[in-house]
């Protein structure tokens, strides 16, 4: 009985420590596919202000797609949550409710018409990423 009980206390201690470590490399996998999406999109919208010639918001003309993954939250990945804002030009994630992380898209009027662009649910996601002139030339991104 006893050994039983000591065994049983040794798990608990082991499973305690080893933890934080397996939160950590959960969050820093996801951070890294998500520092991966941010440079895509970042990409995307460089090469297209500067190999596109930007057309009205009415009329279909350059533009890219981008696809996204969220992972759901499980014991190789953390909860995240992809945020684009385009008043402040900048593309950000979040993971497991900490503090945001930012990329500002300098020299990029960066536009989302309804608001900003937030992708909350694990799964696959479209982005679509146009160049337009209205009031100067500005890059819009809006989820399909």
């Amino acid at each position: 009985m006893i050994r039983a009980v000591l065994a049983v206390l040794l798990s608990v201690a082991l499973f305690a420590a080893v933890v934080p470590g397996i939160d950590e490399a959960r969050r820093s996998r996801t951070a890294t596919h998500l520092d991966g999406v941010t440079d895509r999109i970042e990409r995307t919208v460089h090469s297209l202000r500067a190999h596109e010639d930007p057309t009205r918001p009415s009329v279909s003309g350059a533009r890219r797609i981008v696809r996204v993954s969220l992972p759901a939250r499980s014991w190789s990945a953390a909860g995240a949550s992809l945020r684009i804002e385009g008043d402040e030009d900048r593309v950000g994630y979040r993971l497991d409710g900490r503090p945001p992380r930012w990329t500002t898209l300098r020299g990029i009027d960066l536009r989302t018409p309804a608001g900003p662009v937030v992708l909350e649910r694990p799964g696959r996601h479209r982005l679509v990423v146009s160049l337009v002139r209205d009031r100067g030339v500005g890059v819009v991104i809006a989820r399909r």
